[in-house]
């Protein structure tokens, strides 16, 4: 790789590993099956650990996956979804890897999963239990953030269970967090979306800048709403926001501030009136040229991607967690749809944790996010150009040389 990405030079490639995403089939397959063979995960990175536990008073399921620590404690969240399974929790540990090692930051990769219904369940109870059953590996090997149905309350009860604040970012500013409910990252979404156009622009790979984009984003929640608030302040047109009922799209640019208003009292989108609305998933057909993935993994398939295609994208930047799967991400490539991979794009939420971990105050957490997120952007997007690979490709090799060299020492 040539010099001028973050100083490495150019390194034999590495192949064959697992790097967050899968084919449509093997997902459907570990979704269904009840019998999973953990060992079947294993290759030269890892998972250090997979801690499957029980807790017999609640009847809480969970998993935690500790997938390299050779850089510092594994980071990643803890989501509490009915439907989530060990091979899932794997896939966005060795995400967090690459994440946390892009953005150059001394954690290693690492995720929980609580398998249950977040609304039909004493969640505190089940967290506290998923605490108790992971606490000799927390802060060592482990600290835990918020994800899906997952937030401040739920990371107060975690550390007051093990016993250490240091156990768990994204807690209260009442006991020195940083909550993600401040949108770090969505933020880091919005940046990567400025930085990506401005530098694609730069080097005459897109005809676009920021005062030719509309935004479509998947996803109304932590992510998707805060990266259409930056991105509204920042005079960027979001034309078209979903939550999991409805989709709204105005090609004039949504009122965003008074969407969120909506979205957080009444908890749908439905009462916006001043744009049109469609079905959920019409999303992947509302006319725009930046879409951003902030909702579930594996939401753009082969067939979305086509849609996005015929919708007038030309740019996709990641706000959730392995949002392509392998086949639709080589065929968007094959088009020249340029993605921005979640490994930089939404790694905000964990720039965030660090400034956290460090007891930095928020100001200091958004600067730190503003600076890491332009400068990898910028480097990863531009090497890219220059050597024809992929943006993921390039992002990847870049994390990998630095956990092999972590784990050589």
């Amino acid at each position: 790789m040539a010099e001028s990405v973050s100083g490495y030079s150019k390194v034999d490639r590495i192949t064959n590993v697992k790097v967050g995403f899968e084919t449509t089939e093997s997902l459907k397959h570990a979704e269904t099956s009840e019998k999973v063979n953990v060992w079947s995960f294993a290759d030269k990175w890892g998972p250090e650990k997979v801690i499957q536990v029980y807790d017999v008073a609640t009847r809480m399921k969970g998993v935690l996956v500790i997938d390299n620590t050779a850089r510092g404690p594994g980071k990643g969240g803890i989501r509490f979804t009915p439907r989530v399974t060990p091979w899932e929790v794997f896939q966005l540990a060795r995400t967090m890897t690459w994440k946390c090692a892009v953005a150059d930051l001394p954690f290693g990769g690492a995720k929980g999963g609580i398998r249950g219904d977040p609304k039909k369940v004493d969640k505190i109870a089940w967290m506290k239990a998923y605490a108790r059953a992971v606490a000799p590996y927390v802060p060592k090997q482990y600290v835990a953030a918020p994800d899906m149905y997952t937030g401040e309350r739920e990371m107060v009860a975690f550390v007051k269970e093990v016993g250490d604040l240091k156990g768990a970012t994204g807690k209260p500013a009442e006991i020195g967090g940083i909550p993600h409910e401040y949108g770090t990252t969505g933020y880091g979404v919005a940046l990567a979306v400025i930085e990506a156009t401005k530098i694609l622009h730069e080097l005459k790979r897109i005809t676009l800048d920021a005062n030719d984009l509309k935004v479509s984003i998947q996803g109304f929640g932590n992510v998707g709403m805060f990266a259409a608030k930056f991105l509204d302040e920042r005079g960027i047109k979001v034309v078209a926001v979903n939550d999991s009922k409805s989709t709204i799209y105005d090609p004039e640019g949504l009122n965003v501030s008074k969407a969120i208003e909506i979205k957080k009292t009444h908890g749908t989108l439905k009462p916006y009136k001043e744009a049109k609305h469609l079905p959920r998933d019409s999303i992947f057909k509302t006319s725009a040229n930046v879409f951003i993935p902030a909702a579930t993994a594996n939401a753009v398939n082969k067939d979305t991607a086509l849609t996005l295609l015929d919708a007038g994208v030309k740019m996709v930047v990641e706000g959730a967690n392995i949002p392509i799967i392998k086949e639709a991400d080589d065929f968007l490539h094959k088009k020249g749809i340029w993605i921005i991979p979640d490994i930089i794009a939404n790694a905000g939420g964990v720039i965030g944790s660090y400034a956290e971990y460090l007891n930095k105050t928020e100001d200091e957490a958004f600067r730190l996010i503003e600076d890491k997120i332009a400068k990898n952007v910028r480097n990863i997007v531009s090497e890219a150009v220059m050597s024809n690979l992929k943006p993921r490709a390039v992002g990847l090799e870049i994390a990998q040389q630095r956990v092999k060299k972590a784990m050589d020492y």
